[in-house]
């Protein structure tokens, strides 16, 4: 049987992003919708981890797949990005060097002064490995997490989503249809 189709991975990696960034804007949304008021003061940053982390395994899958390579069920972050090709890679590395490693700097600072400890050197790799198993750590958060973990891949997340859409422009408006029972996809009618 071959491989899932890298669009349908790039689809469903769709609605997990929208659905972290939902979370993440719940309470200035709930004030406005009066089926939501019951959650304008619900922060929900587990939900936005654990959504955002699982879009980003997704795109890398998709990117995975777009080298005609296959994967595991796997959720490591760092092993996902290896499986990647090296040019797609060195796309993502630079993309988010140019945005997001100042960002990711002042987070970090932010967070080992409070905890006291040395701070890692702000990079892309150590942003990748902080957040390696953010799915399945973060998604348990009340059971406690390891230090040196959790998530600060949000630029990653953006840059490999960029990534795709460069090669694959027309995939921005591409959407999941139902019956349920079957995932099919298509471009929605403008």
């Amino acid at each position: 049987m071959p491989g899932p189709k890298p669009l349908d991975i790039f689809i469903v990696a769709e609605q997990f992003r929208a659905t972290a960034y939902l979370a993440h804007r719940i309470p200035v949304i709930a004030r406005h919708v009066p089926e939501l008021r019951q959650f304008n003061t619900h922060h929900l940053p587990t939900s936005v981890m654990v959504c955002s982390a699982l879009a980003l395994e997704l795109y890398f899958k998709c990117l995975i797949r777009l080298g005609r390579k296959s994967f595991s069920r796997a959720h490591d972050l760092v092993g996902l990005f290896a499986l990647i090709a090296p040019k797609q890679q060195a796309r993502i590395r630079r993309c988010w060097k140019q945005s997001y490693l100042e960002i990711v700097r002042s987070d970090l600072t932010r967070f080992y002064a409070l905890s006291g400890r040395p701070m890692p050197k702000a990079n892309f790799n150590t942003a990748l490995s902080i957040s390696k198993d953010a799915f399945t750590q973060i998604r348990y958060v009340y059971e406690g997490v390891e230090s040196d973990t959790g998530w600060v891949a949000d630029g990653i997340l953006d840059c490999a989503r960029k990534r795709i859409l460069e090669m694959h422009p027309n995939w921005e408006h591409m959407r999941q249809i139902y019956p349920q029972d079957s995932i099919e996809f298509h471009f929605p009618h403008t």
